[in-house]
């Protein structure tokens, strides 16, 4: 476990306590994986849990060390005393100067997502807005329910109603329907709704983020709404991905 962030380079009133994660996989965290994962479940919820509860002051980057661009503060390993975490705690000096870092290629649209749009793909996306290919519109959906029956029943094939996926896929196929276009004609998350080369696409948690220019490109998508954080109470934020020029849209740079 690290820290990292304002806390670590020692704020004294800190946004949140960023922390990083490293974990060895073995058989038994690999089943439950796939197992929160069929269900739309994140497997790292657990651990989350665990450590802080709901507590919502923390933010946890997970196996990402060998990709971070920022200092890591050891605070503690397996086999050490929580003595030790709490000693190079202690050796934080306090800094009132201390403030959040600012954040790499930023868009107003990513305010408050960035911490589930990895720098990566906040870069892909700054780019391409700066190029006049695509626009980004920042959407807040609302609980609602597709009222097509085969959407609807779509919807209730492929995931559980207690599943948040469950619950954004309803609320990003009322949106296209109150648009007034057919939620039918929709490839979501990975998969048709009904019609073969559809129109419209979405996604959550950027599981196919590298297929977007693809989609608005190649399979001639006229929007792409992702959801980078799913929840199962809390308001869902999107992003609408538009295309403006697909020549522009550099398909292999988001390889």
């Amino acid at each position: 476990m690290y820290l990292f962030g304002s806390f670590a380079r020692g704020a004294v009133e800190p946004h949140d306590i960023d922390v990083a994660i490293e974990m060895d996989r073995d058989e038994q965290w690999i089943a439950h994986a796939v197992q929160s994962l069929s269900s739309g479940r994140n497997p790292q919820s657990l651990i989350r849990r665990t450590l802080v509860g709901n507590s919502r002051s923390f933010g946890f980057f997970f196996d990402g060390k060998a990709r971070a661009d920022f200092p890591l503060t050891l605070l503690w390993q397996r086999g050490e005393a929580i003595s030790i975490a709490t000693q190079r705690l202690h050796t934080l000096a306090p800094d009132p100067t201390a403030s959040r870092a600012p954040r790499d290629a930023m868009l107003p649209q990513f305010e408050g997502l960035d911490r589930w749009i990895d720098r990566p793909a906040r870069e892909h996306l700054t780019s391409a807005v700066t190029a006049n290919a695509i626009n980004i519109e920042r959407l807040d959906l609302p609980d609602a329910t597709v009222t097509d029956p085969v959407a609807a029943e779509y919807l209730l094939d492929r995931w559980n109603p207690s599943s948040p996926l469950y619950r954004a896929g309803h609320a990003v196929l009322a949106h296209i329907e109150q648009q007034g276009h057919d939620p039918r004609a929709v490839h979501l998350h990975g998969k048709d709704v009904h019609h073969r080369r559809p129109p419209h696409f979405a996604g959550f948690s950027l599981r196919y983020f590298k297929a977007i220019p693809w989609c608005l490109t190649e399979h001639e998508g006229i929007e792409w709404i992702e959801i980078p954080h799913l929840t199962r109470t809390r308001a869902l934020t999107a992003l609408r991905i538009v295309p403006l020029n697909t020549e522009l849209l550099d398909r292999a740079d988001w390889a």
